[in-house]
């Protein structure tokens, strides 16, 4: 799903931007799991900022190695 994500919405919302950048929205929760987003941020050609989330994940520690497994999966 990210892939096909990435294919039909983000490269094609890229083609006439010259920076974009991703980054991660993240929610905490007391239980234990957190929720981040992953989203694309670029700015038009009109000049406006944009974003596209990609998608949502759930990480049971916040430390490095559990994401970024978890990133890893998500994007390959």
């Amino acid at each position: 799903m990210v892939s096909k994500t990435i294919e039909c919405h983000v490269l094609l919302a890229l083609i006439e931007t010259t920076t974009s950048v991703v980054t991660f929205d993240l929610w905490m929760f007391q239980t234990g799991f957190d929720t981040f987003a992953l989203v694309v941020n670029y700015i038009n050609k009109k000049w406006q900022p944009c974003h596209i989330i990609v998608d949502f994940f759930e990480v049971h520690e916040t430390t490095k190695v559990p994401m970024a497994i978890q990133l890893k999966a998500l994007l390959a």
